[in-house]
């Protein structure tokens, strides 16, 4: 009964914050996903059963696609598939000792955005970019491709979960004040290289992206045209290559 009540607290505060992010405040998808991240890491020490998860992690997702997409079918699809890719995670712990821990879901998530902008661009309003598409603070997107920004979201999620709900730290009154400060400055740092050192540049946008990769356009930028979105090609390389290693570990063992 604990861990139905705590996996439904988690449930509870990731809609609201998704919600939240959608609507008002964009800001939010910082720490919106963080709860996800503890009840697949509870599930992946067996603390949970499997359909708390997925169950968890299908509104959650279908929740922010819905907010974002029309298309009924595109809803389903990118939530059942991005469930799916993060649920790999799982694979990769119980049968390959994943050494890199929570933060391969990084590539995962990342690969299945690149996989559904190949094949479904037309969900690519449901990314993770999304949320601060065209905001000058994301500048450096010019460089990392508009992935670059669901990475940066990705990433601050993972160390919210580390400061908040790793070992059930807030559910136990126990504050990682270091770890906040460190986690404070990693999602700090790429807002201010943006403003103050490199101001001249500006975001890749979700009109830019599709006109690259729906319309098969050039854009005026030629790096961006050329490259592309280098950092989903390479997490969706680099994930399948993880999961054939588990798979090939779990068949040996």
């Amino acid at each position: 009964m604990e861990s139905r009540k705590q996996a439904l607290i988690l449930i509870v505060i990731a809609f609201g914050l998704v919600l939240l992010s959608r609507t008002y405040f964009s800001t939010a998808s910082l720490i919106a996903f963080a709860p996800l991240i503890g009840l697949l890491e509870n599930t992946s020490e067996r603390k949970f059963p499997f359909f708390y998860w997925f169950g968890a992690a299908f509104l959650v997702f279908g929740l922010n696609a819905a907010l974002t997409l029309s298309d009924p079918v595109s809803i389903i699809i990118y939530s059942i598939g991005i469930t799916l890719a993060c649920s790999a995670y799982l694979l990769t712990k119980y049968f390959s000792k994943n050494k890199l821990g929570v933060f391969t879901l990084l590539l995962f998530w990342l690969g299945f955005d690149y996989l559904i902008l190949k094949l479904l661009p037309t969900a690519s309003d449901a990314f993770l970019s999304t949320f601060f598409d065209g905001y000058k603070i994301v500048g450096w997107s010019r460089k990392t491709g508009y992935f670059g920004i669901t990475a940066w979201i990705i990433i601050a999620n993972i160390l919210f979960y580390y400061v908040f709900l790793w070992r059930d730290a807030i559910m136990r009154s126990k504050m990682r004040w270091l770890s906040l400060m460190y986690s404070m400055l990693l999602i700090i740092i790429p807002v201010a290289i943006s403003l103050f050192i490199v101001p001249e540049l500006t975001p890749v946008t979700l009109a830019e992206l599709n006109t690259v990769y729906v319309e098969n356009s050039s854009l005026a930028d030629l790096n961006y045209t050329e490259n592309g979105e280098w950092l989903g090609r390479t997490a969706a390389w680099v994930s399948v290559m993880i999961l054939v290693y588990a798979i090939i570990k779990g068949k040996i063992k």
